[in-house]
C-alpha cells in the first residue's frame, strides 16, 4: 500500500504536530506501508515571525506553492492521510484519493464560532477555519484522536458520523522510567535533584492550560503544610514551559514561595524524560484538550498523575490517575495530599495504562483506515 502523508509546515512550529507525524512516519514501514512524507517546504517566508508578512508569506508557501508539488505526488499513492486538520484545506485537492485526515480536536473551530471563553478570532481567523471545516466535511475519513474529539466534532455536524472514527494516539517518543543516576545526569543542569519533592506542569501558557491554578494548587500545598505542622506532599513547583506571566510571578511572590517555582525551556527528550521520572507528581489540571499528552508521558515515566476530571483527560488517564475539579485549586492540593500515600501504586497503575497507548498500536490502526477508504472506493465503482 503506498500512503502518502501530508505533514506540517516546520516554521509554523507545532511541536505536538510533527511528534505525530514522526510517529506515523516511523512506524507505518514496519506495518507493510510505502511511505512517502510531505510537508510544504519553505520557500517565500524569509521575514521574522515578528513581520506582519510572516503569516500571509506562510500561507503562500502553504497553500499555493506547494500545490504542484502534491499534485505530482498524489499520482503515485493509493491512499492520501492528512495528518492534521488544520491543513483540511488540501482535501479538495487530493479527492481523486482515497483520503483519510486526522482531527486531533475542535478547539479552534469552536474559538471560531464564539464558544470558547477569552479566545476571540479575527475574520482572517474564522475563514481559515471556514476552510478547515470544509475539508473536514469532504473527506472520505476523519480519524478522531479522541472520543471526546469525536463527540465534539459530531456535535459541531462537521461530517456524517459514518465518516468519522477514534484512533487514539500512542506515545510520541521514547518515553519510560529513568533510573536515579542517569536522571540526576540529566536534570542537574535545572538545579534539580531526583531527592528532591517536585510537582510537574507541562504545558503552554494557554489559558485552557490552566497554569495559574496550578501555582494556586502549589501555594494550597504550602499553606496546608504550615497550618498542620506536617510536611507537603512536594516542596517545588516545576514549569516545563514559558516563564511565569507577571501576575503568576507577583501571587508566588505574595504567597512566599517564589524561590521553590521554576520554569525551564528547550528541555530535550532525553531531559524531558527525565524530569517526569525524578517527578513526585505531574498536575495536569487542563480546561481543554484533543487528548492530552502529558499524561500517559507522565505515565510511561512512572510519574503518578493529577488530573482535570473532564474528558478527554478522564478518558485516557485510567485508574493510574487521580481526577479534581480542575477549576478548584484546594480541591486539588487535597487529592494530591490524600493520594500521597499510595503514590507507589499509582506509578504502578499508570505504567500499566500507559502501555496501552503504543505507537505500534496507533499505526496499525491507522493502516486499519487506510484499507477502509481503500475499500470503500472499490466498492464504490
Amino acid at each position: 500500500m503506498k500512503v502518502l502523508l501530508i505533514g506540517n509546515y516546520v516554521p509554523d512550529g507545532q511541536t505536538s504536530m510533527l511528534a505525530f507525524k514522526r510517529i506515523l512516519e516511523r512506524e507505518l514501514p514496519h506495518e507493510g506501508c510505502e511511505l512517502r512524507v510531505l510537508t510544504p517546504p519553505r520557500r517565500v517566508l524569509h521575514v521574522p515571525t515578528s513581520s506582519r508578512l510572516w503569516k500571509w508569506l506562510g500561507y503562500v508557501d502553504k497553500f499555493i506553492l506547494f500545490l504542484p508539488t502534491l499534485a505530482r505526488q498524489l499520482r503515485w499513492a493509493d491512499v492520501v492521510h492528512v495528518a492534521d486538520h488544520s491543513n483540511g484545506m488540501y482535501i479538495p485537492w487530493v479527492k481523486n484519493k482515497p483520503n483519510v485526515i486526522t482531527c486531533h480536536d475542535v478547539i479552534a473551530v469552536q474559538a471560531a464560532k464564539g464558544m470558547v471563553d477569552g479566545w476571540s478570532v479575527g475574520w482572517t481567523g474564522r475563514l481559515f477555519q471556514r476552510l478547515i471545516v470544509k475539508g473536514l466535511g469532504a473527506a472520505d475519513l476523519v480519524a478522531c484522536v479522541s472520543h471526546l474529539t469525536r463527540r465534539e466534532l459530531l456535535a459541531l455536524g462537521l461530517a456524517e458520523e459514518s465518516r468519522v472514527t477514534v484512533v487514539l494516539n500512542g506515545l510520541n517518543d521514547d518515553f519510560r522510567p529513568v533510573p536515579p543516576a542517569e536522571a540526576q545526569a540529566l536534570i542537574g543542569r535545572f538545579g534539580l535533584s531526583t531527592q528532591d519533592k517536585y510537582l510537574i506542569h507541562v504545558g503552554w501558557d494557554l489559558a485552557r492550560k490552566n497554569r495559574r491554578k496550578v501555582l494556586e494548587t502549589f501555594i494550597a500545598l504550602q499553606a496546608h503544610a504550615a497550618a498542620s505542622g506536617r510536611p507537603a506532599p512536594v516542596d517545588q513547583l516545576l514549569f516545563v514551559g514559558p516563564e511565569l506571566v507577571p501576575e503568576m510571578a507577583e501571587l508566588a511572590r505574595e504567597h512566599g514561595v517564589a524561590d521553590r517555582v521554576k520554569a525551564v525551556q528547550k528541555v530535550s527528550h532525553e531531559e524531558l524524560r527525565a524530569l517526569y521520572a525524578s517527578a513526585t507528581a505531574l498536575l495536569f489540571p487542563s480546561l481543554q484538550e484533543g487528548f492530552g499528552w502529558p499524561i500517559i508521558e507522565a505515565q510511561a515515566c512512572g510519574c503518578p498523575v493529577f488530573t482535570s476530571d473532564l474528558a478527554p483527560m478522564n478518558e485516557i488517564g485510567g485508574e493510574g490517575a487521580v481526577y479534581a475539579d480542575p477549576n478548584d485549586a484546594e480541591a486539588m492540593a487535597t487529592a494530591i495530599e490524600e493520594a500521597a500515600p499510595r503514590f507507589e501504586e499509582m506509578r504502578r497503575l499508570g505504567l500499566e495504562n500507559a502501555s496501552h497507548y503504543t505507537a505500534h498500536r496507533m499505526a496499525s490502526n491507522y493502516v486499519e483506515t487506510y484499507r477502509r477508504v481503500l475499500d470503500e472506493r472499490k466498492a464504490a465503482r
